[in-house]
């Protein structure tokens, strides 16, 4: 995730997948293309090849393909997390007064190569004043330092007395 603004009022981070989106892209019309091709050269074999080819690419991409983008804001003391796919667009507001910190969940390891996946989540004060309650920010893990960076930036901005509104 990048670091869009950082300032003492206002932390912006957000992550944009465009060459996930634009190498799905490629797939879709891999399939499309010669599919059309072959249907107006009179196979209708070309109609299937299009269809399930580019359909499987699209659902990839709508499953995929998520604008992710998180708001810290001292000055309207909320936290805002908005996900945006090609099907769906979710917002979720939170009081920030209830963040204690930021920190990754890690899955066990992924496939043969054991790679460990990551995935930054806030965690608030249950109310209780006895116990915390772990909220993901995304429902996607990754691999890379994406996640860290964003947990890093988010305690950083919490660590300091500057974005408490006096």
């Amino acid at each position: 995730m990048k670091i869009r603004r950082n300032t003492p009022e206002l932390l912006v981070a957000e992550r944009v997948p465009v060459l996930l989106a634009l190498g799905l892209f490629a797939f879709i019309m891999a399939f499309v293309t010669p599919g059309v091709v072959l249907f107006f050269a009179g196979e209708w074999m070309g109609l299937a090849f299009g269809t399930l080819g580019g359909g499987l690419g699209f659902a990839a991409m709508c499953v995929f393909v998520e604008r992710l983008q998180v708001t810290l804001d001292a000055a309207r003391r909320t936290i805002t997390i908005r996900r945006r796919t090609m099907l769906s667009h979710r917002e979720i507001i939170l009081p920030l007064v209830e963040l204690v910190r930021a920190t990754t969940e890690c899955t066990g390891s992924s496939g043969k190569s054991r790679q460990r996946l990551f995935r930054p989540a806030l965690v608030l004060d249950d109310g209780t004043g006895e116990g915390e309650v772990l909220h993901p920010i995304t429902d996607v893990f990754s691999s890379g330092t994406g996640a860290a960076r964003l947990v890093a930036a988010i305690n950083d901005w919490l660590g300091t007395d500057r974005h408490q509104p006096a």
